[in-house]
């Protein structure tokens, strides 16, 4: 049987409340057997004796007694030194056989407190009325009390945690839009804002590799067709020209599986390498290089990932040289050592204002028109991914200019 936390909570309250008063009993009678109640209870017996001279009349006794059961709300019995009774307040109260040299006695038999007088006479007093000592009716008054104050404290602590535990089952049975509610500023608080982050980002990663899998079941498609018809055409055509379209339809697969775990690896945070110091100036000449693209700016040192940021600069002069018409690529680099700008642009036919957020999503291919640049559409989204991981952004730079021209920021 599973135990609630709320009734474990309020139990171990109770115990601990059990556990003190218990401390408490054992520690008021180890201390008060000391000196200190040795010497109150010898004055407050001399006290008594004074008021109740042995040689007084019974008659006065009796009076002086009666003052002080009044007093103090109690019957009252005195006894000589030989045990016999000499006056009462009201029903004689038995004397205990048991005897002691002087002080406070209590009978288990009874309600009954004697007291040893300093010249040996015995005072018996009873609170008769009461069925349990007043100390033990307080602490079990105060039990009850604090046992009814604690039950909707720790119902109400542990509420939170089986609201939260509830949104957890629900995310985990496929519900990805549930969601704790986040109450007051303690640990309950931040553990269901961290609940919440998480399954944010579990719904985002798992979105991302449903539009994933559906643009690479879309994309696969059509090499895969080529491929079977290439085979399917081998003795019409010459086996090289076979050869070499199949050759064209693998490189194409090849690619397109290479970027997808890419974009899944960036996305599911597995790429995060150590960052290392890297001249952009520097990398993006050696990797522009291969593009025949002009590169003008200023060096910068930045703090980052060499080969995801290589990784970024080759989809960049990809995308641009695809589109370029008859200017080459120009590559700047520009910024300061907390924020490093690189901006790519080509002079084709640009991207139509309607299409300029979406060109950032996994498979959408903007400017392409009837004819075909060989593009997956997973370039720019992957841009976009390794700018992320480098605290920056990548952003498409309208201008009133032929080409397109996108900037990316990488703060350092």
């Amino acid at each position: 049987m599973r135990h609630k936390l709320y009734l474990q909570i309020y139990f171990a309250f109770l115990g601990g409340l059990l556990l003190f008063a218990l401390l408490a009993a054992i520690s008021w009678k180890v201390l008060g057997d000391g000196d200190e109640k040795t010497r109150f209870e010898s004055a407050f017996a001399l006290l008594l004796t004074e008021a109740l001279p042995e040689h007084s009349p019974i008659e006065k006794s009796k009076q002086t007694m009666l003052k002080l059961a009044k007093q103090f709300k109690v019957r009252l019995s005195l006894y000589g030194r030989d045990s016999s009774h000499l006056v009462s307040t009201a029903t004689p109260l038995p004397l205990p056989k048991q005897q002691f040299k002087s002080g406070w006695s209590h009978s288990h038999d009874g309600d009954l407190f004697i007291l040893r007088l300093s010249d040996g006479r015995w005072l018996v007093a009873s609170h008769g009325e009461r069925k349990f000592p007043s100390a033990l009716l307080v602490i079990l008054l105060l039990l009850g009390v604090l046992a009814l104050a604690a039950y909707p404290i720790s119902k109400r602590l542990t509420c939170r945690l089986e609201q939260l535990q509830r949104q957890v089952d629900a995310f985990g049975q496929g519900d990805l839009k549930a969601r704790a509610k986040v109450k007051g500023k303690d640990e309950i608080a931040s553990l269901a804002t961290r609940f919440n982050h998480t399954a944010d980002r579990i719904e985002k990663l798992i979105e991302a590799q449903k539009h994933m899998l559906s643009g690479a079941s879309h994309e696969l498609r059509s090499p895969l067709t080529r491929m079977r018809m290439a085979i399917e055409l081998m003795q019409q055509e010459s086996i090289s020209e076979t050869k070499t379209k199949l050759e064209a339809d693998i490189l194409e697969l090849d690619d397109l599986v290479d970027e997808l775990l890419l974009s899944s690896k960036l996305d599911a945070g597995n790429t995060v390498r150590p960052f290392e110091q890297v001249d952009l100036l520097a990398l993006a000449a050696e990797v522009s290089a291969h593009y025949h693209a002009d590169v003008t700016g200023e060096s910068i040192i930045i703090s980052g990932d060499e080969q995801m940021l290589r990784r970024m600069l080759r989809n960049l002069l990809e995308n641009a040289a695809r589109y370029a018409v008859k200017s080459p690529v120009s590559v700047s680099v520009s910024g300061s050592s907390d924020c490093a700008i690189v901006c790519v642009c080509d002079d084709g036919p640009g991207i139509p204002e309607a299409e300029q957020q979406q060109i950032f999503e996994p498979f959408y291919q903007a400017r392409s028109g009837t004819q075909s640049h060989g593009s997956i559409g997973l370039g720019l989204s992957l841009v976009r991914k390794i700018a992320h991981q480098h605290h920056g952004d990548i952003r498409y730079v309208s201008e009133n200019r032929q080409g397109a021209c996108f900037e990316v920021s990488i703060k350092n």
